[in-house]
């Protein structure tokens, strides 16, 4: 089965096609610019003033860790200065005797809330391969969310990890444990009351949760767009 997972059109997304991915798995990156501060005068024990003299680099050029930024040769010693990081030189202050470098970091968002192995994206739709899987309706879905299948009735597993949790019922000790194991959403039979910042859903049919609490598959979707539950297997 193919699943679409509806994406933000405006994030630039951090997997691609051929990724095997799972609810660890970052799903945006970002780049992030800041600015490095290096002392040459300082560094090179000389005026501020004759920076200049000492600089093997210009404004607008692009370095590399361990480009040589600036050296000061004497008869005694060679001191030199070089790069940290990667970036652009954008400043040159013989005020201060120092060079900025702006430099860009990549930072990840927002983890992938399904499994599976990527086929296909787009600017809209990520296109997930999964294994066996049961599908039921959803009275609503809060949101798009997914995770690893914790049904709150199995005492035997415990502590899993990015838990979804399943219960005809939910009690509030049993949302306060999901919430604290880092739970990824929420799905009942009847309506949770109680408060809670997890995304919910809430099956359509009663007997559906007798159909998916004996299905026996590991992870679990919840599909706001077709209010749809389904089950799977990788």
């Amino acid at each position: 089965m193919i699943l679409e997972i509806p994406i933000d059109p405006e994030k630039k997304l951090a997997i691609k096609v051929g990724d095997k991915v799972d609810f660890a798995t970052p799903l945006y990156k970002n780049r992030e610019k800041s600015e490095e501060r290096i002392e040459v005068a300082e560094l090179l024990s000389i005026h501020p003033k004759k920076i200049f003299n000492h600089l093997k680099k210009s404004v607008g050029d692009t370095i590399v860790t361990g480009d040589l930024l600036a050296e000061k040769r004497s008869f005694f010693s060679d001191k030199k200065v070089t790069s940290h990081t990667e970036g652009i030189i954008t400043e040159i202050d013989h005020i201060e005797g120092i060079v900025l470098i702006e430099t860009q970091r990549e930072t990840y968002s927002e983890n992938c809330w399904f499994a599976g192995h990527v086929i296909d994206v787009s600017k809209k739709l990520v296109q997930i391969k999964i294994g066996k899987h049961i599908s039921v309706e959803a009275k609503y879905v809060e949101r798009d969310f997914g995770g690893v299948v914790w049904f709150f009735a199995d005492q035997s597993f415990t502590n899993p990890e990015y838990p979804v949790g399943i219960a005809e019922r939910a009690t509030e000790y049993e949302v306060a444990k999901l919430e604290a194991l880092g739970g990824q959403g929420l799905i009942t039979s009847y309506k949770y009351e109680g408060e809670t910042a997890l995304p919910k859903a809430e099956l359509k049919l009663a007997h559906s949760y007798k159909e998916i609490s004996t299905s026996q598959f590991s992870y679990c979707f919840a599909q706001a767009q077709h209010s749809t539950i389904i089950l799977y297997s990788l």
